[in-house]
């Protein structure tokens, strides 16, 4: 019983990033890269071919949580994948291991079109129990 509770305990902060009030906008980072975080969840992005849009998702890797992306659309490519600590400034400290990390997933866009990118936070070699989902609709326009 106490192993079906553990993934509805963690589930609060990861469950928020695809409910609640209308997503807030992507925004656009002063290097060009488009960052998409929890608040986007359910929301949308335009793109032209050849930007990059980073999402950025808190996880609990040393659980065994991970996000990853269900179904990746044929016209972006993963470029690149990351983590970093929520709390560098005590994660980073000699001695201290766990906590929590952000996931990112940089995504090139590299033809026009149109779909919704889904991703789920579970362990993967469980093959079921998923934590949260988070999703965005993705637009991609031919460059200028």
């Amino acid at each position: 019983m106490v192993r079906s509770m553990f993934p509805a305990a963690l589930a609060g902060p990861f469950l928020a990033a695809c409910m609640g009030p209308a997503a807030d906008p992507v925004t656009e980072l002063p290097d060009g890269l488009l960052y998409a975080g929890a608040e986007q969840a359910g929301g949308e992005v335009a793109m032209q071919v050849g930007q990059t849009l980073r999402i950025e998702l808190e996880s609990i890797p040393t659980a065994g949580y991970v996000w990853e992306i269900e179904d990746l659309p044929d016209f972006v490519e993963l470029a690149d994948e990351a983590t970093r600590p929520t709390d560098p400034g005590f994660q980073n400290q000699p001695g201290v291991t766990g906590g929590n990390h952000f996931m990112a997933f940089d995504l090139t866009a590299t033809a026009p079109g149109t779909a919704t990118l889904h991703m789920v936070n579970h362990r993967p070699w469980e093959g079921g129990e998923e934590i949260g989902t988070w999703r965005i609709d993705i637009t991609v326009t031919p460059a200028p």
